[in-house]
């Protein structure tokens, strides 16, 4: 039975015309209680992770050398051999990547971790791996084909669902711990490449450290 508000017994002094009892929310009655964006975004994330989100990324990657070199024919050539974006010209171009390199700096003690690493051993860092939780950039939501704006509420909701993308990402990985600087990291990931001579800022979507 539901309990009835301190309302009512102040109704009881007072003419039936005066006041209604209303009975309290029952807190176990959530079937009702609307979810937030975040809450709904995270869920249809979740749905399509390993079914959808998986799948695409593992058809598309191509090896890190493989792109570099492409890349070196302009980024519309990388783009249009490997490249993942959103229908229109003025988007920029997203990347499924696999590859293995030597860490030459990481900040893993940060909500915004990240590692720096080689990937061509000359011993500067050639790519960013964003770790999180606090992750950067829309390149997994922008990378899937599944994915159409306009299937969305509004810009806010498909800000939300590209944030929801990120903490799955980041959830999804072991971290390192300790100084990882000089380890090998195997990494598949994704990332938005504006420019061909930008540095790549990866989110993986699989992390595994030492010698594969």
């Amino acid at each position: 039975m539901r309990p009835i508000s301190m309302v009512a017994t102040v109704c009881l002094s007072l003419t039936a015309t005066a006041c209604q009892i209303v009975p309290d929310p029952d807190p176990a009655d959530t079937a009702n209680v609307p979810q937030t964006d975040e809450a709904r975004m995270a869920a249809y994330v979740a749905e399509a992770w390993e079914s959808q989100v998986q799948p695409v990324i593992a058809e598309n990657a191509v090896d890190y050398d493989t792109l570099r070199n492409r890349l070196a024919e302009g980024i519309d050539a990388a783009g249009a051999a490997y490249g993942l974006r959103p229908d229109g010209e003025a988007n920029p171009w997203n990347f499924a990547v696999t590859g293995s390199g030597t860490v030459t700096e990481a900040r893993l003690d940060s909500r915004a971790a990240k590692m720096q690493v080689d990937m061509d051993g000359d011993g500067a860092a050639d790519v960013t791996l964003q770790l999180g939780p606090v992750i950067r950039g829309t390149a997994l939501r922008d990378a899937m084909p599944f994915i159409v704006f306009t299937d969305f509420r509004d810009q806010i909701e498909f800000a939300k669902l590209a944030r929801a993308m990120n903490d799955q990402a980041a959830s999804g990985l072991t971290k390192p711990e300790g100084d990882v600087v000089g380890e090998t990291v195997s990494f598949t990931g994704v990332f938005t490449l504006r420019s061909a001579t930008d540095t790549p800022e990866i989110v993986p979507t699989a992390l595994t450290m030492g010698t594969p």
